[in-house]
């Protein structure tokens, strides 16, 4: 079909009786002397070339360029990007409602599925629901009886509860005081056992954490601020699963990491569908770092991450 200033007028006359007055393709032909068939082509190409724009508003809706480049530039298995919302959060929600839904679709369903406490598995948690995966085993990857809270128990509880199946906690903080300790704790076989079912995991769910005063880690009392600012001020971009890496995706301080008890990254790596949650531009560059690495075979996140994430890895800059 030429595109003639006629044939544009005509273009944008049916979108308007399309689209703003309910018309149908017959009801159109009629008031612009024309067929049905000649009708369809003329909204099909006032898509084509711009005139109209059709876009997906609902707040679940995903956005499947982005997911598209995050898959072809990282080379990851997949990519789940819904729309940044309003406040941080109704975002913050909607990443989570995403990613319980993901958990929910898993075909085959995993019958182990490690998960690391934080806030934003437990807005996952709570998103479950009830039937998700029936007789599933979730197994904590790191320690974290954090101070003043159950914010880890309850949070992997509600995951197992509802699928229903069945939870391994992990008796044991996430920091101790030396490497000495940290060694003999991991030794014991309340901990040993369910790090190897974390680690033997075919599923693992993580949010990165950031190398801020925000850190999950300063609030439950394994940190200060003043030491995480060290850490930053060291090259770290934040952890995964309680290490604190760089932009390369290497440990920082040896000694801080012999202290934690968590599973390895080697074996983050290892895992065949490795599944990090993400919202808030903050962790950008602790995300980035873990796609860089191999460490994320699975991205659930918000439009502001996905957009930064593609800015800040773009070849061409």
């Amino acid at each position: 079909m030429a595109h003639d200033v006629d044939t544009e007028m005509s273009m944008l006359r049916a979108a308007e009786l399309y689209y703003y007055e309910d018309q149908t393709h017959a009801q159109i032909a009629e008031q612009l002397g024309t067929s049905r068939w000649t009708v369809g082509r003329l909204l099909d190409r006032a898509r084509e070339v711009g005139i109209v724009r059709i876009s997906i508003e609902h707040p679940m809706a995903r956005h499947h360029h982005l997911e598209v480049v995050l898959r072809e530039r990282f080379g990851i298995r997949d990519a789940i990007v819904v729309p940044s919302q309003a406040d941080a959060e109704a975002t913050a929600d909607a990443v989570a409602h995403a990613a319980a839904e993901y958990l929910a679709s898993l075909r085959p369903r995993p019958a182990v599925i490690g998960v690391s406490w934080g806030r934003t598995t437990s807005r996952v948690a709570r998103q479950l629901p009830k039937g998700w995966n029936p007789g599933v085993t979730i197994a904590q990857t790191n320690g974290g009886l954090a101070s003043g809270t159950d914010l880890v128990g309850q949070a992997l509880r509600t995951m197992a509860e509802r699928g229903p199946g069945q939870v391994r906690l992990m008796p044991a903080p996430t920091i101790v005081q030396s490497a000495t300790l940290g060694a003999a704790l991991m030794a014991e076989p309340a901990v040993a056992t369910t790090i190897a079912a974390a680690s033997a995991a075919r599923a693992l769910v993580f949010s990165p954490g950031t190398a801020t005063s925000t850190s999950v880690l300063v609030d439950s009392g394994y940190l200060t601020a003043d030491e995480v600012a060290e850490l930053h001020r060291r090259g770290v971009v934040g952890d995964l699963l309680s290490h604190f890496i760089n932009a390369e995706g290497r440990i920082v301080d040896a000694d801080l990491d012999a202290r934690t008890l968590s599973m390895k990254l080697a074996d983050l790596r290892r895992c065949p569908n490795s599944i990090a949650v993400v919202t808030g531009t903050e962790k950008v560059p602790v995300t980035l770092a873990a796609l860089r690495t191999g460490m994320c075979t699975t991205l659930i996140t918000d439009t502001d991450v996905a957009t930064s994430v593609l800015d800040q890895s773009n070849p061409d800059q």
